[in-house]
């Protein structure tokens, strides 16, 4: 084999290395217009969801304290939703519930409740996954990787991002960060369990509240 051969030879597997490496370090993190068309889908998907339920565990970090908390919620659009504390057992199964207008709390435990007419509950409540859709949807950045699909939007009314962590691989949610700006935890949600567009309004017993023994 002549000289030049060789040359050639090494060249191309200078190039071939150079390409593996590029293309690797592509597919680690891509945003914006990178982003391939089966992780738009995915996305689209989670974005479009008519309903939701799911057990997660939530920490909420404080200066001085750390808090956990294990909750089932149930939502289905526009905005029906029921939530349930399970864990810590002082508050276990608290309820709250919203039809879209009144806003219930009760705790089944001690048979009262409370009724907020005219709340704008999911509006605000950064714990479900709704609000970050719609938070998501006016300001937002995509990252991916191997594994997931991160997506990242700024609440602007409390200074905080919000990172939505997406499973490519069971295609679900997986957990929320919400992170201040000096890039600290301050809410951690994982979801332990979580089903997408199984709710009909015809099973959303939730919302009833025939059973109300007081109202305080």
């Amino acid at each position: 084999m002549n000289k030049k051969i060789k040359v050639f030879f090494i060249f191309l597997l200078i190039f071939c290395v150079l390409i593996f490496f590029i293309q690797k370090a592509y597919k680690t993190v891509r945003t914006g217009n990178n982003i391939s068309k089966s992780t738009d889908d995915l996305v689209e998907y989670i974005l479009n969801i008519s309903s939701y339920e799911a057990t997660l565990e939530v920490t909420i970090c404080s200066n001085k304290t750390i808090n956990k908390y294990i909750i089932e919620q149930y939502f289905l659009q526009p905005s029906y939703a029921k939530q349930i504390v399970k864990e810590p057992k002082n508050i276990e199964n608290l309820e709250i519930l919203y039809n879209g207008k009144n806003l219930e709390i009760r705790n089944s435990n001690l048979g009262l409740s409370k009724i907020y007419e005219n709340y704008k509950y999911l509006n605000e409540n950064i714990l479900w996954l709704n609000f970050f859709i719609e938070n998501y949807k006016n300001e937002y950045n995509i990252e991916e990787n191997n594994e997931e699909i991160i997506l990242t939007s700024n609440i602007s009314k409390y200074n905080y991002n919000e990172k939505l962590y997406i499973s490519k691989k069971s295609s679900l949610p997986t957990k929320i960060e919400i992170i201040d700006d000096s890039n600290n935890n301050k809410i951690y949600i994982e979801y332990k369990e979580i089903k997408l567009n199984n709710i009909r309004e015809n099973n959303i017993f939730a919302f009833t509240t025939k059973d109300i023994r007081k109202e305080v």
